[in-house]
């Protein structure tokens, strides 16, 4: 591994966002992904302010928008947790990929939540045509520029009707450490291999975050830490 400052953010075009991956790269990615967010919690991290949102309006079902959703698996996992702990949900994917789009809608009719449909959309150029109780997005952050991210917390706060949820990589020594070893762990993808690490120093730190949730438009919202090397910032409209 390479000796790197991390007081700066260094962005680097990953693999997986370059035009001409075969399907068969792509998925393989994308399968290892899941693995990725099986093993660092991804819905664990979201799952808990969206129950307690569930106890406490009335509507149902809840719906929810998944920005970025890439294969699906953190979405699918947010439907099957309201499954088990019954509350009724709708949940949407939407991604900028027809490949990931198609990934995730087999997988949700392998897994059979028909409650969770998926589309294609490049959501920092077509706005949201409805409204959601929860909007969220897990790993999409750090794929972003400044302004770009700016755009992102504003488009989430227009198109909810009560909360926003962001989970992303802390950018530090310690996340790149664990996104080096444990990329290569959980997955034979060179892809995630490559752009795991990448990710990590491409990431905001929470301050970074924090900054540019503001300048979105986003005000009194919650930011924690969670394992490993993880953030989620919480925003409610109430």
């Amino acid at each position: 591994m390479q000796d790197m400052n991390f007081q700066v953010r260094k962005r680097e075009p990953e693999l997986m966002d370059q035009p001409g991956l075969s399907e068969r790269e792509h998925g393989s990615a994308l399968n290892g992904l899941r693995r990725v967010n099986w093993w660092s919690r991804s819905s664990a991290i979201l799952w808990p302010a969206i129950q307690k949102l569930a106890y406490t309006v009335e509507q149902r079902p809840l719906r929810i928008l998944d920005i970025a959703s890439g294969g699906g698996d953190v979405a699918l996992s947010i439907a099957q947790r309201a499954q088990r702990a019954g509350i009724a949900v709708e949940v949407d994917g939407c991604d900028i990929s027809p490949y990931a789009v198609k990934h995730a809608s087999e997988l949700a009719a392998r897994m059979q939540l028909e409650q969770v449909q998926f589309y294609e959309r490049d959501i920092l150029q077509e706005p949201v045509d409805r409204q959601y109780d929860v909007v969220m997005c897990s790993l999409f952050l750090h794929h972003l520029d400044e302004a770009q991210a700016v755009q992102l917390f504003n488009i989430m706060s227009k198109a909810t009707r009560h909360l926003v949820l962001v989970n992303d990589l802390r950018r530090s020594r310690a996340g790149y450490w664990l996104a080096w070893t444990g990329c290569r762990l959980l997955t034979r993808s060179p892809i995630v291999h490559t752009d795991g690490p990448l990710s990590v120093a491409g990431a905001f730190t929470m301050e970074e975050a924090a900054d540019l949730a503001r300048q979105g438009g986003l005000n009194g919202f919650r930011m924690t830490r969670h394992w490993p090397q993880r953030w989620l910032l919480e925003w409610s409209r109430t």
